[in-house]
This record gives structure tokens, sequence and C-alpha cells, in this order.
């Protein structure tokens, strides 16, 4: 044990009758608070109650000190909690960017020891944006992102919130892209041109273009179909996504004409459960890279000069079908809209009204005109066979070349609509 002696002859130097009678009386006054505090029904702890005394008479209390924390190893935690959690690729790779990105500054500003000031966050904030220029919405998802991972390390660490008292910026309303029927009808017919005559190459593109209108998938879920997914022998055709955004599975109503192009395709192709609906050049499943450029190809040969993208076609069905029905739930619903889902709690969608949807959207003229032409489901199974056959000669024996990649176009403002684009 601890000689007491020491300590004593230091209380008795420090302590005269002054000192002893302050003392005493500082006792007196935190009984009487304590006293006062309990018959007002107060239940805090003792020393909570000390330290709100001691904050109203202008006590200072001496700041606490964080407990060193590896921001590596909190940044590895927080990636397998989203991993586990399920989150997409592309949110992994945001958050994964954002945290090195701020390891790169701490490093380079000398501000490690610091990292839960706000002045540090501030600082990193406007570094950033001196640095990379990030369009609004960038810069948006940025601070989002930290928001999140701070909340979560500072509850872990019991530490204050650097960015509990900073005002996040506005969210960016933007504007989302869509085509017109007449655009749509355009793109449609130059699918239906391909530079390249290979058996059911245009079919095959009609299709992709058609499913993308009509269903208003997302691009990974239109690539993750199987033909044991699809159910188009009853009298409400469907698809199942088995992963959705958020990694929801929902069922997804089909309009009846484009589940009758799908059952012909399947007749000809005669293909196993686990087998793509869409395939590629060697009868595979087909890659984001290739449907991006059946899309591409296909606006550009048709003379659209909106940028159109896959994701463009998901909001001309969210478009359409909203200037059809008038729903906002329904759009939400038929799209497997995330963010709308406070609406979904106060307004019900029911199957029937979902399959009445897809109705709506085939009653479209532009879809309607599409599908009373022939598709040629049999041409359309040999797609992949020949296409697979021309591009093993033509590229038998060249080397590979890097393609630089286009700019981006940006769409005039006549051709853009004011309509919530996240989650579509």
């Amino acid at each position: 044990m601890l000689d007491p002696e020491p300590r004593q002859h230091a209380r008795e130097r420090a302590d005269g009758p002054r000192g002893q009678a302050a003392d005493r009386a500082a006792l007196v006054t935190l009984r009487e608070v304590f006293d006062d505090a309990r018959e007002r029904g107060d239940r805090r702890p003792a020393f909570t109650l000390l330290a709100a005394c001691l904050d109203e008479l202008g006590v200072a209390l001496p700041e606490r000190r964080p407990n060193p924390i590896s921001l590596e190893q909190a940044r590895d935690e927080w990636m397998r909690r989203l991993r586990s959690a399920g989150r997409s690729a592309s949110a992994l790779a945001a958050y994964r960017a954002a945290l090195a990105d701020l390891i790169d500054f701490l490093e380079r500003s000398g501000r490690r020891g610091t990292l839960f000031a706000e002045e540090t966050i501030v600082a990193y904030l406007d570094d950033y944006r001196e640095r990379r220029r990030p369009a609004p919405a960038s810069y948006y998802r940025r601070f989002t992102l930290l928001r999140y991972f701070f909340r979560w390390l500072c509850a872990r660490a019991a530490v204050p919130d650097p960015f509990r008292d900073l005002e996040a910026p506005k969210k960016p309303r933007q504007e989302a892209a869509w085509l017109t029927a007449e655009e749509f009808s355009r793109l449609l017919e130059a699918a239906g041109r391909p530079r390249r005559a290979l058996p059911g190459l245009a079919e095959r593109d009609r299709l992709v273009l058609l499913a993308l209108v009509a269903t208003g998938l997302r691009r990974s879920e239109l690539l993750a179909l199987d033909w044991g997914d699809l159910d188009l022998d009853g009298a409400s055709p469907s698809l199942l996504v088995r992963c959705g955004k958020g990694g929801t599975p929902r069922r997804q109503p089909l309009p009846a004409a484009l589940a009758d192009e799908l059952a012909r395709l399947r007749a000809a192709r005669s293909p196993a459960s686990a087998s793509p609906v869409f395939c590629g050049l060697e009868g595979k499943r087909l890659q984001p890279a290739i449907l991006g450029l059946i899309v591409r190809r296909a606006a550009e040969r048709a003379g659209v000069e909106k940028r159109v993208t896959a994701h463009t076609l998901r909001h001309t069905a969210a478009t359409w079908l909203r200037q059809q029905t008038g729903d906002a739930r329904l759009v939400a619903a038929y799209l497997g809209h995330a963010d709308l889902s406070t609406v979904s709690r106060y307004a019900h969608v029911a199957e029937q009204e979902l399959h009445e949807a897809a109705a709506a959207i085939a009653a479209i003229p532009a879809l309607r005109t599409a599908w009373a032409m022939p598709a040629g489901p049999a041409s359309l199974a040999a797609a992949g066979r020949s296409e697979a056959g021309t591009a093993r000669r033509r590229t038998a024996g060249r080397p590979r070349r890097a393609v630089p990649r286009k700019p981006p176009r940006t769409a005039s403002p006549a051709a853009m609509t004011i309509f919530p684009a996240d989650g579509l």
C-alpha cells in the first residue's frame, strides 16, 4: 500500500484554518444541492449532478482525452460491417475512396492527433473541394459517407462527433434525362439496323431496349436474370429480382407482350433454368460494358442528342408510367424505389395494381408499335453463336488496344424533366 504520510503532510501544509472552513462550506453546499435535486425527483447519478453544478458555477472541467484509436483499423472494421450488411459494390468503393482520401489528408497536414476536432473535418472538406472540384452531388455524397462513418466511430470511441454541429450541404436536385416516345421509337429503329449483319443481333438489341423500358429494371437486375426467374406461363406473368437495391428481392410484373416475346425466345433456345436470359457474343451472360454499348450505339445511330444509358431507360419507364397513371406510389413500387419506402407505409400497393401498371406501360403507343412488328425468336436464339464466330475471326491474331473513352455529352435542357432521380 502507498504510504499515507506524504499525502497527510501535504494536506496539512495546504490546509490552514481558512482552507478547512472553505472545504466544510463546499461540502455543505454540495449536500444542499443533492438534497434539493432528490426532492425535485432528479435521479441522476451523484457525479453527474456534481458536474452539472460545477458547470452552472462556471467551473470548467478538463476535457476528456479520447482513447487512442487506429483510423486504419476502424476503417477495416467499418468496411467489414458494410459487407456483412450486404451493401452494394459501389457503396463499398465510395466509402473506401472517401476514407483513403481522409487518411491521406491527415498524413499530409499532420492532423492525425486532432482527428475528432471539428476544425480538422472542416479543413479536410475545404481541401477536398479545392483539390477535386467535385460536382455538388459528389460533394454531398462525400460529406454524407464521412458523417455516417464518424457517427459510428465516435459512439464506439466515446468521444464527441465532429460532424454534430456541421451543417450538411443541401441535397442536389438532379434532373433526370428521359426519352420521349418519338426518341425511343428512333432508338428501336436504329437497333434494328446494326452495322454488322449478324443473325439475331438486331433482335437481341431490340429486346434488351424493350425490356429496360417496359420493366424499369436497373442494369444489374436485368443482367442477373436467369430463365428460372421468369414466370411466363400464368395469367399474370412476372419475373423475380433476386437481389434488388439494398439486397431486397422483389417480384416484378411483366407486360403481356414482353412476356410473349420472352416465351417465344425460351421455346427457341430451350435453355436451362440457371442460364442467363440476355447473352453476349459467346452465349455467356451479357456484361455491363456490352449492355452499355448496345444502348450507346443505338442512340448514336438514332441521332439522339441526349446522353442515353441503361439508367436513362429506367428514368424513361418511370416518367411514362407516371404520365399514364399519375400515381407516384405506384411508380415507386413498380420500380422497386427504395427511397420512397416512407410513402409505401401509408399507401399500400396491392399486387393487382402492379399488374395493372404493367398493362398501362405496355399500352404506351411506342411499345404497342414495337410489339406489333414480328421479333423472329429463332434468329435471336442464334445471335450468340453467330456473333461469337465473327468475333473470333475478326480478333484472331490482333493485339488488344486501349480505346479512349469519349467525354459524356450533356443533355439539352429541353430534353430534361424534374423527377426524383434517387434510386431509379
